[in-house]
């Protein structure tokens, strides 16, 4: 069997009776982390952006605008919906390789679209959909082994996640879904100089990428053909833009290891490269009941990779003048974290990006890269991270992370996604009563019972 039929096949085949239940259990709270972050991120002005891009463009009203409740065409509500979830950079993430993959905020939005669109589909049709899609997403990242740092591609692959959840929503059949595969591949693309820059694209190409995936298979569907061979052809994916990968990665126990359980839920807002040194000066802050105004100087270390994301250019990283930037700033997430005992979505609105306690402690933070970290753990953006905090009675607390909460190794719950729900909810444009959260969590948590989605996409309205 060629490689590609070989990937059609297994996301033809894969059934709610056949994906391992842990991979059910995981897109659960994937479903759960969309919801939560594009709720948080709704009063975010990226989200107001997709809103009116949505609003230009308008069109047949079939699917809802979570939070605010316009009704737009499919392929346009999850490009508003997935922006919106990436708005805050609060989405779950992939960090085992070499390039980490939002997966999540990609693949749920058109998955929730086509579900609105067509009432028949189960929850367990959405179930087994987002965690093939995740899973092939993630297995597609993880065999490019190029850096996107040094190559200035990034996540070139996230439109065949989005592919995958809509042909198996859309009921295609075999030489449908390999159209798609095929047309999809005209819709690839994904820069890094985005992150460089600190733009919006960085949540907006998340949308362009759910809304062509869904594009791509809607295109099949209808009669368009596209390229039998997208990824392993003479001018396919990986010759033509990633030479360097390893297949293994992408092949390795496809159909039984659902890799989607390995996705790292995110507590922070903030790059997952910040992660671990923001759990290390949390947990020192809590362990030695110091605060911001005790500390001196903090020192970080960590490998290169990381370093050169969110460290640098340091004149603005140390002096961040607008949220996407922020958040993607190690020295101002840890002075947050330092001086608040928390990194919170209102950190990264104007007032807190000026606040001058916060001010003082990132004017007395070192990062530097870690030479025994970058040899050990050289090759990925997420590195392990040593915090060494002084303080001003004269004492000096160090601890190193290499696994921060949220990690798969270090994992959260449904309980603390419906947290992270709550927690966002308070910062929704519209408001959500308690009971409302409640019944988002009770809906999701009991997908696999559910013969339709049709109730849910109320609840995923605000203000009422």
């Amino acid at each position: 069997m060629d490689l590609t039929k070989q990937i059609i096949k297994h996301v033809l085949n894969s059934r709610f009776e056949t994906v391992p239940k842990k991979a059910i259990e995981r897109a659960k709270l994937s479903i759960l982390d969309t919801f939560a972050s594009a709720i948080g991120g709704s009063s975010d002005p990226i989200a107001h952006f997709a809103r009116h891009l949505g609003e230009l463009s308008g069109g047949k009203p079939e699917c809802t605008v979570w939070v605010s409740g316009e009704k737009l065409p499919a392929c346009l509500a999850s490009l508003v919906n997935a922006t919106t979830a990436r708005s805050l950079d609060f989405d779950e993430t992939y960090e085992l390789c070499i390039n980490g993959c939002h997966a999540s905020a990609y693949d749920v939005p058109p998955a929730l679209a086509l579900a609105e669109r067509d009432p028949s589909i189960t929850g367990r049709e959405l179930l087994s959909a987002v965690a093939t899609a995740i899973d092939l997403h993630v297995r597609l990242a993880r065999s490019v082994t190029a850096n996107s740092i040094n190559t200035g591609r990034d996540n070139m692959v996230a439109v065949w996640g989005a592919t995958a959840v809509s042909t198996k929503l859309l009921r295609l059949d075999e030489e449908k879904t390999r159209n798609a595969f095929g047309i999809a591949y005209a819709h690839a693309a994904g820069e890094f100089q985005m992150y460089e820059e600190g733009a919006h694209t960085v949540s907006l190409q998340q949308g362009l990428r759910a809304r062509s995936g869904l594009e791509s298979a809607l295109s099949a569907m209808v009669g368009f053909n596209g390229p039998r061979e997208p990824f392993f052809g003479k001018y396919g994916f990986y010759r033509a833009f990633e030479p360097s990968y390893d297949v293994d990665l992408l092949t390795e126990k496809l159909g039984q290891d659902y890799v989607n359980t390995s996705i790292s839920f995110k507590p922070w807002p903030a790059c997952k490269c910040t992660h671990p040194a923001i759990d290390g000066l949390l947990q020192l802050r809590e362990k030695h009941n110091f605060s911001g105004e005790d500390i001196v100087s903090i020192e970080l270390g960590l490998n290169h990779l990381a370093e050169s994301l969110v460290v640098q250019p340091r004149d603005q990283k140390w002096n961040p003048k607008d949220q996407v930037v922020a958040r993607f700033s190690l020295p101002y997430v840890i002075s947050v974290a330092a001086q608040h005992g928390r990194v919170a979505i209102s950190d990264f609105r104007p007032e807190g990006l000026e606040d001058p306690a916060v001010r003082r402690i990132m004017a007395a933070t070192k990062i530097e890269v870690d030479p025994e970290i970058d040899r050990t753990h050289g090759l990925h953006q997420n590195s392990p991270t040593t915090v060494s905090v002084k303080l001003r009675d004269g004492a000096e607390h160090f601890i190193r992370i290499d696994k921060p909460f949220g990690h798969p190794e270090n994992p959260a719950s449904f309980a603390d996604g419906m947290r992270k729900l709550k927690a966002c909810a308070e910062m929704s444009v519209l408001p959500f009563s308690d009971t409302q959260l409640e019944l988002i969590g009770e809906f999701v948590e009991d997908l696999d019972k559910r013969p339709t989605l049709a109730p849910l996409f109320e609840l995923l309205v605000g203000g009422k």
